[in-house]
């Protein structure tokens, strides 16, 4: 599969995000956006990278727009991020969201109850 990316609003501020289905949480942003967003800290923790490091990050909240869905999302922030919006499955799934493989598009499914 190839790179998805989605026009995202967070806390009302419009980014262009890379959906990521290889990362397991909710959205991630550079600490540039968290900046601009004055994003609240409420706790800390870590990530491993694909190659392999782990990295500090800062958590935070906030309301997340995708398409016509929103939501609120745990937000991690990287400080030296090389992009500025990354969106994960978690999110996706609580959106009701999947990637279409074929065309690299975010497909709407609705929320799943099992």
């Amino acid at each position: 599969m190839g790179l998805a990316f989605a026009d995202v609003e967070i806390n009302g501020a419009k980014f262009k995000a890379l959906v990521d289905t290889g990362f397991n949480g909710d959205v991630l942003v550079s600490g540039r956006v968290a900046r601009e967003l004055n994003l609240p800290v409420i706790g800390e923790s870590s990530r491993r990278t694909v190659d392999n490091r782990v990295v500090e990050t800062i958590v935070s909240c906030g309301k997340l727009k995708l398409l016509d869905s929103e939501g609120y999302v745990i937000i991690e922030v990287i400080e030296e991020m090389p992009l500025d919006v990354l969106v994960g499955t978690r999110a996706l799934e609580a959106l009701g969201f999947v990637v279409d493989p074929a065309t690299e598009t975010l497909k709407k499914v609705g929320l799943i109850a099992v």
